[in-house]
């Protein structure tokens, strides 16, 4: 099944498998010097989520998690 949507930003396509789509963990940091956030990667499983949170919190570095149940894929 495919779902099509138009906005502002562009052509976006919302795409299911069988079985469902495969959950997506975001994890960012913050820049202080940019004052903004930064991607550090995506997962799909927990315990490398936790492997980079620790890496990120023993840097000192704020973090946060974005759990996704979707794939945005710009066309």
């Amino acid at each position: 099944m495919c779902e099509c949507s138009h906005d502002a930003a562009g052509k976006w396509i919302s795409v299911s498998a069988p079985g469902g789509m495969a959950r997506q963990i975001i994890v960012d940091e913050f820049d202080s010097a940019e004052h903004a956030w930064k991607r550090v990667g995506t997962f799909a499983d927990d315990t490398s989520v936790e492997k980079q949170l620790s890496r990120l919190k023993m840097k000192g570095v704020a973090s946060r998690v974005i759990s996704q149940s979707f794939c945005p894929t710009g066309l």
